[in-house]
């Protein structure tokens, strides 16, 4: 059975709540409004954000994302991108805003990631079964 994540990888940095994300790259907002997937003056959700949120909870950690998740959409920021290869993919830098004095299941879920970025058979896609 193939990986539900095909293409996606994540590793942390040497900064807490930073993270080098690599996804495919996204349809802009332009692209998805000339295409008709989205309408004019409809809400623009990044498509980068919501890889990142579905990724970490369900494909890293085997949660469901739902409004209890500790982390949300706006907790989420890309701060930079970068071309990787020939375009099909793109790394980015993303940050979480740290809500920790005021969500303690943040600091818990981010703990938890932590041990899965540092395992040592972390492949930046999944664990290893070595």
């Amino acid at each position: 059975m193939g990986r539900p994540f095909k293409g996606l990888f994540l590793q942390k940095t040497g900064a807490p709540f930073f993270f080098s994300f690599v996804t495919y790259t996204p349809q802009t907002k332009e692209q998805m409004i000339a295409c008709g997937d989205l309408a004019e003056g409809e809400e623009f959700l990044s498509q980068v954000v919501c890889d990142f949120l579905l990724f970490v909870s369900e494909g890293i950690l085997g949660r469901a994302l739902t409004t209890d998740f500790p982390i949300a959409y706006d907790d989420v920021i890309v701060v930079s991108s970068r071309q990787r290869g020939n375009g099909v993919q793109h790394e980015y830098l993303i940050q979480i805003i740290d809500r920790s004095w005021t969500h303690e299941g943040q600091t818990l879920l981010l703990g938890d990631l932590a041990l899965v970025l540092s395992h040592p058979l972390w492949d930046g896609a999944m664990l290893r079964r070595d």
